[in-house]
């Protein structure tokens, strides 16, 4: 358990004009003492930047009048404030990742030594929560569950170091999950389900000794069923509906029951703190042994009954992928549904969705990634063959379904812990592929913090830039000098069009950094203003405010599967 004492903290909060330490300007620090309530509180000039954005002055109340003639820090100043309150020898505690970074590349810039005596804590980590989340797990959700008071819409760092020394005391040193939009306590003897190692990334701060698996997968069956009046519907009911039919036509013995009853008895080993807030709209069902299902809710019977006609076009022409799983996969022995498995060893249970005594069938109705998978498949089979079958929803003009059924194979199983060699040499390949020019070799790489060493294999020049620079202009800065130096031209006033222009790519690449590359905005005019905006990874367009695209950088579609 963590120690807080207050004698032990610095509290840390740095206000920014974006994500990017490397590129967004570091607009103030503050600093707050807990034992004696001393602070610092400093603004710092644009140094990287033109503006302040309207954006983030919504979120900060920081402008551009507030930081003329503001002056940068200084090696002295610096000093002082680890002398002042002690830094050396206590812990500086943050929320989030940006505070550590942009000062550690603040100082890297500015040439201000001392960074390397400072250590950092950031105890966000302690909150583990799952990464498909409805971005409502706030700093300021979490202050008001615990009846913190102060919590305002306009975050400035002092009064955001204060709140955070506020949580972090009510949270006492343990270490919080939140299941569902529900905020519990998180303590050793819960079980913890294996989709959590997958989806809860804040795990990895916590258990350190799962085993090292790898798959490979083998297509054994493929099956389709063409009809033009087969749709899949825009939230995940689709796939529920299909491995409900699936389950009753073969006839399956039911585990659901116990297996919701021991999850419920495990989910009472953690204490309850409160809930979040929710944007998300749920479709309550119950399931009929005849393979259709039934609205709860009234305002959901005539989606559920859209759902069921879909559902009986697809039963009359399933049985051969039923016949292959029954026959073929689990030789005419009785399938069992939701088994549950639990491993004592490693304190983890996982649920089958099909599985007899020697073989266990998962079935998806999204793009698999075996890696991704690993522990998943790994605990529930247990030992025993491994089968996937993955739905893919037809689209094109000829509408319908296909099945896919693929064995797993499994590679390598050891507990050694992985070394960070291979990893950094995985990062380093996935990079060169980002890159995507065949004439230039990366020579040295960390992470996407740290500058990269490059090297062109057209001219031989060798050079080091950032690792954003490199992605956004993947050149030789050689054999291309005419776009890297172009001659100075006397400064023009620009248009409007111009400047529409530049605030749409300042935020385009925010919404990327936030998105992971996933959406584009079509248009900009302003914050508070609606854009149409697409995801790349479904073709999605839909509108909404600019400020609230940040604040929720995903596609609703794809967050629904």
């Amino acid at each position: 358990m963590v120690n807080i004492d207050s004698k032990k903290y610095v509290l840390l909060d740095v206000e920014t004009n974006g994500l990017s330490s490397l590129q967004n300007d570091l607009l103030s620090i503050s600093l707050y003492r807990p034992d004696d309530g001393k602070i610092y509180d400093r603004f710092l000039p644009l140094e990287l930047e033109e503006i302040v954005w309207p954006w983030i002055s919504e979120i900060n109340g920081i402008d551009d009048e507030m930081l003329i003639d503001k002056l940068p820090l200084t090696q002295e100043e610096f000093d002082s404030v680890i002398s002042d309150f002690d830094l050396e020898n206590r812990i500086i505690l943050h929320y989030g990742n940006i505070d550590e970074k942009f000062l550690k590349n603040y100082l890297k810039r500015k040439k201000i030594n001392g960074f390397e005596k400072l250590s950092f804590y950031n105890f966000k980590h302690d909150i583990i929560s799952n990464k498909f989340s409805e971005g409502n797990i706030t700093k300021d959700n979490l202050c008001r569950i615990y009846g913190i008071e102060n919590v305002n819409k306009v975050h400035t760092g002092l009064n955001d170091c204060i709140l955070e020394w506020k949580l972090f005391e009510k949270m006492n040193g343990n270490k919080l999950i939140v299941i569902g939009n529900t905020v519990y306590e998180f303590n050793d003897e819960y079980i913890i389900p294996v989709s959590y190692l997958q989806n809860y990334t804040n795990f990895k701060y916590h258990i350190n000794n799962f085993p090292k698996i790898s798959y490979d997968m083998e297509e054994v069956k493929t099956i389709r069923i063409s009809s033009p009046e087969i749709k899949k519907f825009d939230n995940n009911i689709s796939g529920i509906t299909i491995e409900h039919l699936i389950n009753s036509l073969l006839n399956v013995e039911d585990k659901n029951q116990e297996t919701m009853l021991f999850q419920a008895q495990n989910r009472g080993k953690l204490k309850k703190i409160g809930e979040l807030p929710s944007m998300i709209h749920t479709i309550p069902i119950s399931m009929n042994t005849d393979g259709t299902i039934t609205a709860i809710n009234k305002e959901d019977r005539k989606t559920v009954n859209d759902i069921n006609k879909v559902t009986e076009i697809i039963k009359k022409e399933i049985k051969p992928l039923i016949d292959f799983i029954k026959h073929d996969i689990f030789n005419d022995e009785l399938i069992m549904s939701q088994e549950l498995v639990i491993n004592k060893e490693d304190n983890v249970l996982a649920k089958c969705d099909l599985s007899t005594d020697d073989k266990i069938l998962e079935i998806k109705g999204f793009n698999i990634d075996v890696e991704k998978m690993k522990y998943q498949l790994y605990y529930e089979a247990n030992g025993r063959e491994i089968y996937i079958l993955q739905t893919f929803w037809r689209t094109n003009l000829k509408q319908g379904l296909k099945f896919v059924i693929y064995k797993v194979i499994p590679k390598e199983y050891t507990r050694k812990i992985p070394d960070r060699t291979k990893s950094i040499l995985k990062w380093k390949q996935a990079f060169e592929k980002k890159i995507n020019n065949k004439n230039l070799e990366v020579i040295e790489y960390q992470n996407s913090e740290s500058d990269v060493k490059m090297r062109c294999k057209i001219c031989g020049m060798e050079w080091k830039t950032s690792y954003r620079s490199i992605i956004r202009k993947p050149l030789c800065i050689n054999c291309n000098k005419n776009q890297f130096f172009k001659n100075e031209e006397p400064k023009r006033v620009l248009t409007l069009e111009e400047k529409n222009r530049m605030k749409l790519i300042s935020y385009q690449e925010k919404l990327t950094e936030r998105s992971h590359g996933k959406l584009l905005a079509i248009n900009y005019h302003g914050s508070r203003e609606k854009l149409s905006v697409g995801c790349s990874e479904c073709g999605n367009v839909w509108k909404i405010r600019a400020d609230h695209l940040l604040d929720r950088p995903y596609c609703p579609k794809c967050r629904k599967k």
